[in-house]
This record gives structure tokens, C-alpha cells and sequence, in this order.
């Protein structure tokens, strides 16, 4: 008797929703009759599993069903074909086991780069079917593409002129490279769940999601997605989940374009060929590097990843961004034990619903707070961050580091002079005030190689995330602000209402993370008085507060009255600097300035804040 397909020597069958592992067993064999079938565990037989018939044997073909065998192992299952009573044939396949089995996917951060020295020991019970196509206890390296059998992986696959065992196993044992996340993975889930686990080792370094593409699919074991398929129709049984780490090789600006779509296109069609429509996918987010890679390209990968699973379901996220490096981009052989234990969280969490065990840290929500403790002015904000699914609480060490904030041309303004953390939040601690962190966004791990410190108690990173916006909820009216140069007006004291009405050529100013009003630094050209005017609109007639900074000569007319000028206004601003009280009436109030812009210098203009005396400056309305 030879098995054909259907059970493999130590092979991991994945266990159903009730803890049962089954096989569909086929073969080849030279007797017939009737197909029996005994399990054994340490030379005893397991309790249902005494010599039974199973399937039955002609014209030189068996087939059998392995059904209802506990989660555990290992086992020995024996067959034997009996024609009459005579036993004409029997065969022996040992250390079976029931658990869960994972597809491990993706470029080389999957396949290991990572120093051997720091791999794991291995465990009995977490076993790998590895890329030779024979199972055995997982040992790094997991994916030795030298002894694949699919072409795609090396320049022979499974033809002729393939090394010999010997000569493949002799260059294994001279590798000081190699450590994936793979096995420090099957570890920690067996750790979790006390089952066996088994890994299925696809990933190959350098590879992009063209190379991945499902339309390759008939090209078979010459095709990374037709070479996965292969592997998981041989074994025969459905698995638990893939575990996917890619997107290095897509960090350029045509497929980073495009990279959620080409993911979508993958989870989609490995559900719907391995026919599991909810096949949990656990991904890694791509961490930091020093090599010369698109910086806005790996960014926006990265911003991609985090955001995946508002886009595919029974997906989830763990973030790589704070892992250290064994060179200029491959996470090293100790950060993938830890990548590993933030994969099984995740994968226990999604596939196993096991109680208190969190889902990836998602970010809730980005505002603007007061800074605490400050003298640096009324309008002096920081930016707070919520996340949700934090393990205990986020910690960070004694200097929590890897916040930025953004500007729009994607510039990092250095604006944080301090991080803390409390509980499930992060303050951003700047001295900006609201208006000017409206137009800013936030990032965490933002540009090439940064440092990132904050981790839940479990040792969960916060995701990587890229210019977010600042969520206000009194967000400037700088995006309704029309300004004008006035023709004619060359002095302040000549800049009046009748002029701003009788004035042309309006055009909406743009938003700026700054002072900006005029559309760009002032020349001979530019130079002049300028006018801006908005509305600000009350429910009800209220008596308000104007709280104005401003770096120039400048009027303030709101519904026809002058309510504040200063003919001498110069830099730096000041916020706060003038107040003036106003009657709004009940809708649309109008509110024009003046500006008299003596010569050429840096961008010009006001930060405001308009709300009633007894409202709390980040309550008032900010432009």
C-alpha cells in the first residue's frame, strides 16, 4: 500500500470547530478488498478508533476516511486491506496530529532574513511542511527555497538535475540566516491553545504582488500563487489561516497605487479557490528600514496595511514599525520572536474568538486639547490620540518617541516637545494653538527609519499610520476666507469697509498650516493692503470674545463695526495679544479685515478665536 494523497507522516490535519480531525485517504496498492483502520497513541489503541472499515481496495486503488480523531497527537494510524480474512496488505503512517495549520505567505520578512543564532528552540508539536513537500518538526529555516520542488522558488524545482538530500542539507546546516516569524508563531499558539500547530512554508523573498497575482495561477509550481495552491491541494485538508508579510517589493509609486486593490484581489481569491469563504488572513504591517527604498511609497504602504481592515473582513493587523533590523531592511532573529507572539494574539483572537484576548490596536480617534500645565498663551493646544483593543495600557519608557506632525507638503515640523501616555491615550504635547493643529496631521513611524517605543502590556505595537488628520471639532474657517488685493488703497489708514465692498477680483485663500494669507511670500509685486472677509454664524444673539494674534498693520470690522486695529502691528505673532467683546446677531455675521503689507518678508496673517467669555478656549470657534 502507498499513499497517493490525503495523509502525509507527520503531518498536522487542522481540526474542525468541534476538535476532530478527518482525512480522505487514496492510494495505490496491489491486493482488493475491504479497507480497516486503527489509530494508535504511545502503543495504545485510541478509544473508537479500533480496527474498523473504512473504504475498500480494487483494481489496484484504495481509498479510506479518517473521521471524528481527537485534537492531539502524535498518532500512528495503521491500514490494512483484508480479502476475506486474510490480511493482504497494511501500511503505517506515523506521528499524525490534529491542531491548526497556517499558510506562511510574503516576501523575504516571511521567508526569514533574520540571524539564526537568535531562532527559537523547536517544540515537539509545532511541526512544518516544508518547502521539500515532507513534514516535520519546524525548525528555522522554515523556508529553504534550495529544496523546493516548485520551479518558481529555484532555478530546478523537482526536475532532473536537482542536488542531491545530502549536498541540500549539508548547505542548510551552513546558513547563519533565516529566522522567520514562523516558528516563534507556532510556539506561542500552541502555547495558547495546547493543540499542535503546523506551518506551511510559501513565502520568497523579493517578490511583489504582480508575482503574487492569482492570475497566474495555472502556471503552477513556475507561479508563487499557483505554487501555494499546489502545496494546500497535496495536503487536502483546509487550514486555519495565512499569515501574510509583504509589500517591501511594491514601495514605488505605480503599485503602491494600487496595492489595497491587489490585496483585496488575493484574500479574495484564495477564499474563494481553497473554498473557506472567511478564511482569516493575519498580516504584518511593514516596519522601518535604512535602505534607499521610495520613502512616500513605503509610507503609503504602510498606511494601507493599517487601514486593510476596514476594507477586508476577518483580517487583522500587526504592526512591525518598532521592530529593530539585522540589516538595512530585514527584522532581525530576535524582533521576529516577537512579531511571531503579536501574530499568534491576533490569530487567536480572529480565528479561535478566544475570551479577553485582544484584536489588533486600532486607532479611534485624533482631537485637539488644551496642553496641560502651559504659560505659553491662551490658544496653546496639544493633540490627543484613543486607541482601542490596548492591552492593559500603552507604555512607552521613560520617553515615548515615534509621533510626528505633518505639514501639508508632508513635512515633519518637529511641533512635539513632548509624548505622554495615559491608559489608552497619547498626548501630543506642542504650543500651537487650535487653528494652526487643525491644518496638521499626525503620524506615527512617519519617513524612512524612525523610532517607536509605545507597546500595550502584551507587547502589541500601535499600527503605523500616516499623516491622519487632527480631528477638530471647531475646525478653522480659514477654508471660507475670500481675500483680495485693493486697488488703489496704499496705506492702512485709507483701507476702509466702502473700499472692501467696492473691491474685485475675490478668491477663496486656502487653508495653511501657518499664518498664511496671501497665496505666497510677499514681493514688490504683492505688497500692499490686502483685504479677507467670512461669516461667522450664531444660533442666537450672543454677547462674544474676540481673541485675535496678528503679525501686521491690520483693521477687524464684524457687521459693519470696527471692533480692533493696530497700525503698528509687527512679527512675531502673538496669540492672544488683542480681545475685544462683540454682539453677534442671530445667523450670519460678517467679519472682514484689513492688511497692510509693508514689504516683502514671510507669509502674513491672523489666528482668531470668537466664542462667548464663559466658554473654555478649546470650546471657541478658531480661524
Amino acid at each position: 500500500m502507498k499513499i497517493t494523497h490525503g495523509l502525509m507522516t507527520g503531518q498536522v490535519l487542522q481540526r474542525s470547530a468541534e476538535g476532530r480531525g478527518a482525512a480522505n485517504i487514496v492510494g495505490r496498492c496491489v491486493a482488493s478488498g475491504t479497507v480497516e483502520l486503527r489509530v494508535r497513541k504511545a502503543a495504545k489503541v485510541v478509544r473508537g478508533h479500533d480496527w474498523a472499515v473504512v473504504g475498500a481496495a480494487s483494481r489496484k486503488q484504495f481509498s479510506a476516511s479518517l473521521t471524528a480523531l481527537r485534537t492531539g497527537g502524535p498518532y500512528s494510524v495503521e491500514l490494512r486491506i483484508k480479502a476475506g480474512r486474510k490480511v493482504a496488505d497494511r501500511l503505517a503512517i506515523e506521528e499524525v496530529f490534529v491542531g491548526d495549520v497556517w499558510m506562511l505567505a510574503g516576501q523575504s520578512n516571511m521567508e526569514g532574513i533574520g540571524n539564526l543564532v537568535h531562532a527559537p528552540k523547536p517544540h515537539p508539536q509545532v511541526r512544518a511542511f516544508f518547502m521539500r513537500d515532507e513534514w516535520g518538526m519546524a525548525e528555522e529555516k522554515l523556508h529553504y527555497l534550495c529544496e523546493a520542488v516548485d520551479k518558481v522558488h529555484n532555478e530546478y524545482g523537482n526536475e532532473p538535475g536537482r542536488p542531491p538530500k545530502a549536498e541540500l542539507e549539508k548547505g542548510r546546516a551552513n546558513l547563519v540566516k533565516g529566522t522567520s516569524p514562523g516558528l516563534a508563531f507556532g510556539i506561542e499558539m500552541q502555547r495558547r491553545t495546547k493543540v499542535p500547530q503546523g506551518v506551511i512554508p510559501c513565502a520568497h523573498g523579493g517578490t511583489s504582488m504582480a508575482q503574487w497575482s492569482p492570475e497566474l495561477r495555472d502556471q503552477g509550481g513556475a507561479s508563487l500563487y499557483g505554487a501555494m495552491m499546489r502545496r494546500y491541494e497535496k495536503l487536502g485538508q483546509p487550514i486555519a489561516g495565512i499569515l501574510w508579510y509583504q509589500g517591501e517589493s511594491d514601495a514605488n509609486r505605480d503599485a503602491a497605487a494600487v496595492y489595497t486593490d491587489k490585496m483585496v484581489e488575493l484574500v479574495g481569491a484564495t477564499r474563494r479557490d481553497m473554498e473557506l469563504s472567511k478564511l482569516p488572513w493575519v498580516i504584518v504591517q511593514l516596519g522601518c528600514h535604512a535602505a534607499r527604498e521610495d520613502e512616500a511609497s513605503w509610507n503609503s504602504i504602510q498606511e494601507q496595511q493599517r487601514l486593510l481592515p476596514e476594507v477586508v473582513k476577518h483580517l487583522d493587523v500587526a504592526p512591525a514599525i518598532d521592530l529593530e533590523l539585522d540589516d538595512g531592511i530585514h527584522i532581525a532573529g530576535k524582533a521576529q520572536q516577537v512579531l511571531g507572539r503579536r501574530l499568534a494574539r491576533l490569530a487567536d483572537r480572529l480565528v479561535n474568538k478566544s475570551p479577553g484576548v485582544k484584536p489588533g490596536i486600532k486607532l479611534k480617534r485624533v482631537e485637539i486639547v488644551p496642553t496641560p500645565h502651559s504659560n505659553v498663551g491662551a490658544l496653546c493646544s496639544s493633540v490627543q490620540i484613543t486607541y482601542a483593543n490596548v492591552a492593559g495600557k500603552l507604555d512607552g519608557g521613560r520617553r515615548p518617541a515615534g509621533f510626528a506632525l505633518i505639514d501639508q507638503t508632508g513635512a515633519d515640523i518637529y511641533g512635539i516637545y513632548k509624548t505622554t501616555l495615559h491608559g489608552n491615550r497619547v498626548l501630543l504635547h506642542t504650543n500651537m494653538p487650535p487653528f494652526q493643529l487643525a491644518m496638521l496631521s499626525v503620524s506615527y513611524g512617519h519617513g524612512r527609519y524612525p523610532v517607536c517605543t509605545v507597546t500595550d502590556r502584551e507587547g502589541m505595537s500601535i499600527p503605523g499610520m500616516q499623516a491622519v488628520a487632527i480631528k477638530s471639532d471647531h475646525m478653522p474657517l480659514c477654508a471660507k476666507w475670500q481675500t483680495t488685493l485693493l486697488s488703489g488703497v496704499s496705506t492702512l489708514s485709507k483701507a476702509s469697509l466702502a473700499c472692501i465692498d467696492a473691491a474685485t477680483g475675490w478668491r477663496k485663500a486656502p487653508p495653511r498650516a501657518g499664518f498664511g494669507v496671501l497665496p505666497k511670500r510677499p514681493t514688490e509685486d504683492t505688497t500692499g493692503v490686502y483685504a479677507m472677509r467670512t461669516t461667522v454664524k450664531a444660533s442666537e444673539a450672543v454677547e462674544a470674545l474676540v481673541v485675535l494674534g496678528a503679525n501686521a498693520p491690520f483693521k477687524m470690522w464684524i457687521d459693519g463695526k470696527l471692533v480692533l486695529t493696530d497700525p503698528d502691528c509687527t512679527v512675531p505673532i502673538q496669540p492672544g495679544e488683542y480681545q475685544a467683546s462683540v454682539k453677534l446677531k442671530r445667523g450670519a455675521n460678517n467679519l472682514c479685515v484689513a492688511f497692510a503689507i509693508p514689504g516683502p518678508g514671510e507669509h502674513l496673517g491672523i489666528c482668531m478665536q470668537i466664542g462667548t467669555p464663559a466658554m473654555r478656549r478649546e470650546e471657541r470657534v478658531s480661524c
